[in-house]
């Protein structure tokens, strides 16, 4: 995955990829891991999966869907 990191603190930072899409990573100090959110750039940003990753595992991204009302 190329691209550009940018750190928002020592937690949390933003994986940028060439094409537009980006990785938000928000981690937790301990066992407790990280949370990442993928968003594709589509004017804005609109959020596509999730993944959980930890120290001893790595969850599937889980693709995210939006009812309309």
């Amino acid at each position: 995955m190329a691209g550009k990191k940018i750190i928002i603190d020592k937690y949390n930072y933003i994986r940028l990829q060439n094409d537009g899409n980006f990785a938000l990573h928000c981690s937790a100090s301990g066992p407790l891991g990280a949370n990442v959110y993928y968003f594709n750039n589509n004017r804005g940003g609109f959020l596509v999966g999730k993944q959980r990753r930890s120290y001893a595992f790595v969850g599937k991204v889980q693709k995210v869907t939006f009812k309309a009302d």
